[in-house]
Order: structure tokens, then sequence, then C-alpha cells
């Protein structure tokens, strides 16, 4: 079941390119590659960031695990990469791996500040420097 969904979805991106990223599978199917670009507009702009994700057995009845391997400063995500995103605990059937590049990209540009892992004792300001200096930093091509 995950593989055939797996094979469909990958199918539809290279037929339908992304302009917010990409994914590729690796050696294992349910181990893929993605590259989220950062949103225009956001300290996260010009940076293009790493993701792994890893798709359960029973995908998509259940989301798949995401994790950030390049380094970011964003609220809601912690120093290891783990994301806190209400799209994984609400994740529904229908839902895919755009849905999860859309939501990503979207998380990025408004980061939810009042549930943050980091960065909640500094100013917007500050927030968004250090943001845009860790951009610079740790993910350019």
């Amino acid at each position: 079941m995950a593989a055939e969904r797996l094979m469909r979805e990958y199918r539809s991106f290279i037929s339908n390119p992304c302009i917010i990223g990409s994914v590729e599978p690796t050696d294992n199917l349910l181990v893929w590659k993605a590259y989220l670009n950062g949103p225009e507009d956001s300290p996260y702009e010009g940076g293009v960031f790493k993701l792994k994700l890893k798709f359960p057995g029973v995908y998509p009845m259940k989301p798949p695990e995401v994790v950030f391997k390049t380094k970011i400063f964003h609220a809601n995500i912690q120093n290891d990469g783990k994301i806190c995103l209400s799209l994984f605990s609400d994740w529904r059937p229908t839902d895919n791996v755009l849905t999860v590049l859309l939501a990503l990209n979207n998380m990025l540009a408004q980061p939810n500040r009042d549930s943050a892992y980091v960065g909640d004792d500094l100013s917007e300001r500050d927030y968004n420097k250090q943001a845009k200096q860790w951009t610079k930093d740790y993910a350019r091509n």
C-alpha cells in the first residue's frame, strides 16, 4: 500500500515540479530526501533546507516522520531537526508529500512563536536576524 502510493506521489512530483522544493526517494522507498526552498520575504529566503522523510509501512494512514537535516534557527524546530507542526497530529490519509512541503513552507514563513522551542526570548528583529544568519551559514547551496 505505502510503496504504491509513494511511487504515484513521486511520479507526480516529476511530472509537475514544485517551486517550493523537491523530493527524491533513497535506496529504501520508505525514506526520502527532500529539499525545501526558503520562502520569499522571510529570513529563510535564499536558503535550501535538506529534510529526511521516513514513511511508515501503513502510509498514508499515518504521517511520515520529518526531520530537518540542515541546521536551522526556527521557533518550531528543535535543535535535532524535529518539528512541531499540527499537520502531523491532524494527519488525514488524503494528505501527502506535497501537503507536507506546503505546510513546512508556511511554517517557515510564519513561525508560531507562542509554542516555540527556540527564540521565544528574542525580539522579532533579533529572531529574524538570527534566522537569517543561520540560513546564510547553513542553508546555502
